[in-house]
């Protein structure tokens, strides 16, 4: 079904005006010359899974006039990275590879929507989200299909939603994944090294000369896309949602 592009732009214009309350928080203060809203890439359909992450990164901007300008010229959230080697590249081929390996759709998008430096993203994050998670109910509600899973990626995200009980008041199944950053590289090294005959298997079948993947990448880049790959193709497969 074709998302109601009317109702979509409107809880755009809202999310801008949570980033703007956002920057305007007492503690938030304290770091200026930040706080944009980053809009997602816009789905045409509902989607089969939607992806949730924590907030967009600030990194890719010296401050809010550029990234104003950068957004102006159509730079969005999850846009296709520019290095193909990045993790957030191999995640996201990850997504396409096993999680969508029939044609289905995804939407990737954060609890909150602005920009916003690490320093300032870790400051007060609780009442944050709690202020944005109104808004990711809506968004949900209009481009997941009916019953399309949520998945979260990474710890505070998934405990975020266990608390407020998403599945009770989305009627969604919850899954979750590990974040991407290599702040996680303990957990996808002792995924790979827990299946050790998986792994050399995978290794073999995934980095050949004619693969999908790059050949030339590291070994923890391996096992970031190998952990990827077994717990997209177990929610793919219905597998163990996020217990209670």
């Amino acid at each position: 079904m074709a998302i109601d592009k009317t109702a979509y732009h409107d809880l755009e214009r809202r999310f801008s005006e949570q980033v703007k309350r956002d920057r305007e928080h007492a503690m938030e203060r304290v770091f200026q010359g930040w706080g944009v809203y980053l809009p997602c890439r816009e789905p045409e359909n509902q989607v089969d899974y939607i992806l949730v992450g924590m907030e967009p990164s600030f990194s890719w901007a010296d401050n809010v006039e550029y990234a104003e300008k950068k957004i102006a010229m159509g730079a969005r959230n999850f846009a296709c990275p520019s290095n193909p080697e990045s993790t957030l590249a191999l995640f996201m081929r990850s997504i396409r590879r096993y999680l969508c390996p029939f044609g289905e759709t995804y939407h990737l998008t954060d609890v909150s929507k602005g920009a916003m430096p690490v320093t300032v993203a870790a400051l007060d994050r609780d009442r944050r989200y709690q202020e944005w998670y109104p808004l990711l109910l809506e968004e949900i509600a209009l481009v997941g299909k009916p019953g399309a899973p949520i998945i979260a990626i990474g710890k505070k995200v998934k405990r975020f939603l266990k608390g407020c009980d998403i599945r009770s008041k989305t009627g969604r199944s919850l899954y979750a994944v590990q974040h991407y950053s290599f702040q996680a590289s303990r957990y996808f090294k002792e995924e790979a090294e827990m299946d050790h005959d998986g792994f050399e298997k995978f290794k073999k079948a995934e980095f050949r000369e004619d693969g999908y993947w790059p050949t030339d990448l590291s070994l923890a880049k391996k096992q970031l896309v190998f952990a990827y790959k077994k717990q997209f193709e177990a929610i793919h497969d219905n597998g163990q949602q996020v217990p209670d």
